[in-house]
């Protein structure tokens, strides 16, 4: 399961990143200005950002070593501090990794938790609610009640939804957990022929209903 985060698309990220510039960064542009005047504030402004972003970059590749080393206690503490204090991007990836470094701890429900605030705060940014809802429903396909995944999933299959394709994936991996293989096999039938869909995705409902015995 662990693929479908891999295989989200850079260039969608990387829109992404530049909508919210583009929507936050006339605030920090005025603020600045507020403080500041002329050319020389205006570097000024530049090489603290720049430094701000080194010393967050810094801090997280400290808390990705801790827990690359088994030291899940200390890079969940490392990342939830970077997630409080930091004031780049680097914020919702610490969330993100906070959240991973307590699966791999073993405290499923720490993580589920963590996802569920990334996708209730409003002030997030839509697709990373979308990919928090994503995550906790991948953490819970295997033995999570019907009822709750169900309503987990309802927002990523909604139109215009930039992971519906995701959630789609995921509704039929739960139709066939539930042991409506016909609803299963439709799903991934469907999925396999939409040109539409992302490539890997299509390729492993093939692989899916290649597995049931084809369409019937």
């Amino acid at each position: 399961m662990a693929d479908i985060f891999q295989e989200v698309d850079e260039d969608v990220r990387r829109d992404k990143a530049m909508a919210l510039w583009r929507k936050y960064g006339t605030y920090v542009i005025i603020a600045c200005v507020a403080v500041v005047a002329g050319t020389a504030g205006r570097v000024g402004w530049r090489e603290y950002k720049a430094a701000q972003r080194a010393e967050e970059s810094s801090h997280y590749v400290a808390a990705a070593r801790l827990l690359e080393d088994g030291d899940t206690a200390g890079a969940i503490t490392s990342f939830q501090t970077l997630a409080a204090e930091a004031n780049t991007g680097y914020s919702v990836i610490a969330q993100f990794q906070g959240a991973a470094a307590r699966i791999k701890a073993g405290d499923r429900a720490g993580a589920l938790n963590a996802y569920d605030r990334i996708a209730t705060d409003t002030g997030m940014d839509p697709i990373f609610q979308g990919l928090a809802r994503l995550q906790a429903v991948m953490l819970l396909i295997d033995d999570g009640a019907k009822d709750d995944l169900e309503r987990r999933l309802a927002p990523l299959l909604a139109d215009g939804s930039p992971w519906r394709y995701s959630g789609l994936e995921m509704q039929a991996v739960l139709q066939h957990r539930e042991g409506d293989l016909a609803g299963a096999r439709a799903a991934f039938k469907a999925l396999s022929e939409d040109a539409a869909a992302p490539a890997g995705m299509r390729s492993r409902a093939a692989q899916m209903l290649a597995a049931f015995g084809g369409e019937e």
